[in-house]
């Protein structure tokens, strides 16, 4: 077994930290106590709220709420397929609350109490103790009187809106409902008519500004034509462009009739060259020449048909032969005609692809010309163009506004007209009257509650002398485990302040041990004990318990805690640690070292060395060490006494006068210090 000085100390710091707090419930065993106790008080405070209750009923005016519904829906009227000015109402969570927005503010209520005259209504107009004569001020009182009256809200997920108005009249209450519904519909439709009038009075400024530039847009275009002589056609293809056109096809077509010439006529000379000229095709298909050939032909046969008959001397063969000759000079002087119909046609069309070429010279440098012009003139014209279109839009515009204004829907509608109600709202009298008799019994309760809160039924005595007893106090409820917490908890109550008074006497005879028991150990000995320690360490000491009793230890559970799995026994044997043992009070730095279990061995265990060595270095360590022992009488208590500055014997109202003697006797005769009686009932 390890030496006690190796096992005993300890870190005063790890012995006494920060306390924690922790809340000791009030049981239920004690609230019924409680009730029984305070009946009579309860129930007359109950019967006096439920009294006071039914008074105020009487005095409450009687309300009717009527509720009338609206609905926002985004279906619209399709007459016309052009969209409004002003879109439909979305109807997702925040726009609901929107509109509800709207339903309860005051521009809102403003219209429904003009509508409806409610002014001149007492209910609403209540004269003011002032006499306020502002026509304003009166009729923003007016207002305010009816907002008070008017909620609304959501149903649901839906987009239905309910409106809900209290007033002392059933009649009242649907009319001013269905009024402020109506009115919120109405206001939703003049809304978009407003919208939509402005939009008209704009666009049709608008147009009108529209159109007088498109006008002087459409001149400008004109008259930079005019002035620079820009002509189209009615495809809008500018005359220079045709023109050039126009040309290039005829210079082509004569430059192909020139090619066709000029290779005829090469043909021709060709064919002269070789004496074929006749053989040409122009001499061939000439009508002269066909006559010609054809009168040759027929001079032949007769000139055959003369040499056969005549003989070739014949006058008449001479004389056919000199017609032949001159036929053919003649188709000759006719080929040598053709030939040169060619040649002149030849210069005709080579002079005609000149005179073309240079009309297309000439209309290609005024096209271009007109071209660097026709920038600028593009320019105004798209100009025109933009104008135009932009004027077109507003007019379009302008025509379905104007045939939407008379087709004009709002986005909500009423769905249920409020009905006057049958009976009123408020007050519900006879469910609150039925009501307020649970909650004034609940009252009660918590006056008494509060009551015993700050005054505990636990009283002190004043301490009366008794013949050779040193009696400190004559105290009432130590036997009550949660005594414990009055000094805590209540320290102006008569307990709290007696043993506090004790301590202070302890601490003032300079007892750094003392020793609480009892005649019969009863369990007065350890709450005082335990309130002693507290009320100590409340003043700032260090203040340690130790439960003697280890029969039957009970001071853990008394503050809170269960058994610990070592004890004083462990330590003394040196197989656990002080600091391990020890148990802290939650409500308070006390600190407790009690026994992790019974045992029979207190004797031996009180009368070792090491016990003495454990008190030791508590009394270092500690401003005020308290012991719970058990019976007087015993032999451990009597072994413990010899280590205490000072004894406190707590006797219990029937203790029987010999006992508390004998108890005096053997603790006056055992104990290092002095012996006092503290009476408990």
């Amino acid at each position: 077994m390890e030496s006690a000085q190796t096992v005993l100390p300890v870190p005063k710091a790890a012995l006494w930290p920060a306390p924690a707090p922790l809340e000791i419930p009030f049981r239920l065993p004690d609230l019924l106590r409680l009730m029984i106790r305070r009946h009579r008080l309860i129930l007359g405070i109950a019967a006096a709220c439920v009294a006071l209750t039914a008074y105020v009923l009487m005095l409450l005016p009687t309300l009717y709420s009527a509720s009338a519904v609206v609905m926002l829906e985004q279906r619209r009227n399709n007459v016309a397929d052009a969209s409004s000015v002003l879109s439909s109402l979305p109807t997702d969570p925040t726009s609901v609350q929107n509109q509800i927005q709207i339903l309860t503010s005051r521009d809102l209520a403003s219209l429904v109490v003009d509508k409806l005259g409610l002014e001149s209504d007492p209910e609403f107009n209540r004269p003011s103790r002032f006499g306020a004569t502002n026509p304003t001020l009166r009729h923003e009182q007016v207002v305010s009187a009816f907002l008070n009256r008017l909620s609304v809200e959501n149903e649901g997920l839906s987009t239905a809106i309910s409106i809900r108005f209290k007033a002392r009249s059933a009649e009242k209450a649907a009319r001013i409902a269905n009024a402020v519904a109506g009115t919120y519909v109405q206001s939703q439709l003049d809304a978009k008519f407003a919208a939509t009038r402005d939009t008209t009075n704009w666009l049709e400024f608008r147009v009108r500004d529209l159109s007088r530039q498109v006008q002087a847009a459409d001149a400008a275009v004109e008259q930079y034509k005019a002035e620079h002589n820009l002509s189209e056609s009615a495809g809008g293809v500018p005359l220079s462009d045709q023109q050039i056109a126009a040309i290039s096809a005829e210079l082509l077509q004569a430059k192909a009739d020139l090619a066709q010439k000029q290779a005829t006529l090469s043909s021709v000379k060709v064919l002269t060259k070789s004496g074929n000229a006749a053989d040409m095709s122009q001499a061939i298909a000439s009508p002269v020449i066909i006559q010609l050939r054809s009168q040759e032909a027929d001079l032949i046969r007769s000139e055959a048909e003369l040499a056969t008959k005549y003989g070739p001397k014949h006058p008449k063969l001479i004389a056919a032969e000199s017609q032949k000759h001159d036929l053919e000079r003649k188709i000759a002087q006719e080929v040598t005609r053709l030939a040169g119909s060619l040649a002149n046609d030849v210069s005709v069309s080579r002079a005609q692809v000149a005179s073309l070429e240079s009309s297309l010279s000439t209309a290609e440098q005024q096209a271009q010309a007109q071209n660097f012009l026709r920038v600028k003139l593009k320019s105004l014209e798209v100009n025109a163009a933009s104008m135009h279109s932009i004027y077109e839009a507003f007019v379009s515009r302008l025509r379905s506004i104007q045939d939407q204004n008379a087709i004009e829907a709002s986005d909500a509608r009423v769905i249920s007209h409020a009905a006057v109600p049958i009976t009123p709202s408020f007050p519900q009298r006879t469910l609150i009257l039925a009501g307020s008799i649970p909650v004034s019994l609940l009252l009660g309760l918590l006056i008494v509650l509060f009551m015993e809160r700050f005054a505990p039924a636990m009283q002190v005595r004043s301490p009366v002398a008794q013949p050779g007893v040193p009696l400190l106090a004559d105290i009432s409820g130590v036997t009550h485990p949660r005594a414990i917490d009055l000094v805590l908890d209540w320290p102006d109550t008569p307990y709290a302040q007696t043993v506090q008074r004790l301590t202070t006497d302890v601490l003032g005879r300079a007892s750094k041990v003392l020793l609480v028991t009892s005649p019969q150990h009863e369990q007065g000995a350890a709450i005082l004990a335990i309130s002693i320690a507290r009320a100590a360490a409340k003043t700032g000491r260090r203040a340690a318990l130790i439960d003697a009793n280890l029969d039957a230890p009970a001071m853990a559970s008394l503050i809170g805690y269960t058994a610990p799995r070592s004890g004083l026994a462990e330590v003394l044997s040196g197989n656990a640690r002080l600091s391990e043992s020890m148990a802290r009070d939650g409500r308070s730095h006390v600190l407790l070292l009690s026994s992790a279990q019974a045992r029979g061995d207190a004797n031996r265990m009180f009368g070792s060395a090491q016990f003495a060595q454990l008190l030791q270095h508590l009394r270092g360590s500690c401003d005020l060490l308290v012991i719970s022992a058990p019976a007087a009488l015993s032999e451990s208590t009597q072994l413990l006494a010899r280590h205490a500055d000072s004894v406190m014997l707590v006797t219990q109202a029937g203790a029987a006068p010999s006992e508390v003697g004998s108890a005096m006797t053997v603790l006056a005769q055992a104990a290092a210090g002095p012996v006092g009686l503290v009476h408990a009932s």
